[in-house]
């Protein structure tokens, strides 16, 4: 879809934040935007409770088909991760697995592997697409992590050329206080011929702590967080309040919000469009408001 015009207000969070856990990019820890939330240390000066040889050691045995002599790694303070060892590699088919691994606990928290990206002579379902998902992320989490995510949502992406594969990707938020996380959870994805996973990425950064202070009843209703989006709209000249009181509400969603300074906040996640929006449109504007004091956190509204 090519845009002529593109307005996103970000007041508080901007979008970069917005898009590190809910990109539909294939492999997001890969971004430039990424590259530039890490920091990268010197291993020789760094102490670490897992070795580059343990981590290693751990990227094998996830990976059988690693060539050991390919492996490089570094380690790095990477936003929303910690300390971790991200290694690079090669497999025995000459593609390529990147992977993070946590360097404490040795947990895996993200993996692409493009080993697993090729044509295969069945045909996955949605259904069974979900058991594997399901399946692997038990193998990962604690009893206890299992229990604190739900399904977000699953979606089938057509292959990206004649030669590869289509793809499911799933999506588990991290629900804390029976509210998920706008931020926190799993992805993976799911190759529709072979059934395998080509990549997995865990986000668990949301301090519990700090969201045991706050009440996770809003002061401000639903109603009340759209009139703030409408009278927002109806100030900005290229909307006008004659759009503005054309918004129709497709969904309101309480969800815990990050802002760019890492205070997390309840907030009302609302999709709508108004009359500028085809009735079809894929993609509504977005904002999120604040459900205590009714600040405007992020305003996403593009057109075409």
């Amino acid at each position: 879809m090519k845009l002529n015009q593109m307005f996103v207000l970000v007041l508080i969070v901007s979008s970069a934040t917005l898009m590190a856990f809910a990109s539909e990019d294939a492999v997001i820890f890969l971004t430039k935007e990424d590259a530039k939330q890490s920091k990268y240390l010197d291993p020789s000066i760094t102490e670490t409770d897992l070795s580059l040889k343990d981590a290693e050691t751990i990227l094998i045995s996830e990976n059988p088909e690693v060539i050991a002599k390919s492996i490089n790694g570094e380690i790095i303070d990477k936003d929303g991760f910690g300390l971790i060892w991200q290694l690079s590699s090669k497999t025995t088919d000459g593609n390529s697995i990147i992977s993070g691994i946590n360097a404490s606990t040795g947990e895996l928290l993200f993996v692409y592997d493009g080993a697993k990206n090729v044509q295969g002579n069945d045909s996955i379902s949605k259904n069974e697409a979900l058991e594997i998902a399901e399946e692997y992320i038990q193998s990962k989490l604690t009893t206890e992590k299992i229990n604190e995510v739900e399904l977000e949502k699953i979606a089938y992406r057509e292959p990206a050329a004649d030669d590869l594969p289509g793809t499911y990707k799933i999506s588990y938020a991290r629900v804390i206080r029976e509210i998920p996380s706008l931020s926190d959870g799993i992805q993976l994805r799911v190759n529709a011929e072979t059934g395998e996973v080509s990549s997995y990425r865990k986000r668990w950064s949301m301090n519990e702590d700090e969201i045991a202070l706050i009440d996770i009843e809003p002061s401000i209703k639903s109603e009340e967080a759209v009139g703030i989006i409408k009278e927002f709209m109806g100030k900005e000249s290229y909307i006008g309040e004659e759009k503005a009181d054309t918004v129709r509400v497709i969904s309101s969603t309480l969800v815990w919000k990050e802002d760019d300074e890492d205070k997390i906040h309840l907030t009302w996640e609302i999709q709508f469009m108004d009359s500028s929006f085809a009735e079809d449109d894929k993609y509504p504007a977005s904002a999120w408001i604040d459900s205590h004091s009714g600040k405007m956190l992020l305003f996403d509204y593009v057109r075409d």
